[in-house]
């Protein structure tokens, strides 16, 4: 599967509706649709998660995480940010 990349801060409210990488990222929420996956480096406020979506965040959580049914990995915020995300 296509990811699209993300190199640009992103901020706001955030939908994540196709496999994505957001390289520097503080938002104020984001939504992962289901079936896909998103890698998140930054922080993020409140995070939602759809049925069979996957987040791998290189950062924090600032606020409530809602899972309906998704996968979540943090990783520590230090850690290099380098690579692409495989689905």
């Amino acid at each position: 599967p296509q990811i699209k990349i993300y190199a640009d801060h992103v901020s706001g409210i955030v939908d994540v509706s196709e496999n994505s990488q957001f390289n520097d990222i503080s938002a104020d929420s984001i939504t992962v649709r289901p079936n896909i996956t998103a890698r998140l480096f930054g922080t993020v406020k409140d995070l939602f998660l759809k049925k069979h979506a996957k987040v791998y965040l290189h950062g924090e959580i600032l606020g409530n995480v809602k899972n309906d049914g998704g996968e979540i990995h943090i990783f520590d915020p230090s850690a290099p940010k380098k690579g692409f995300l495989e689905t």
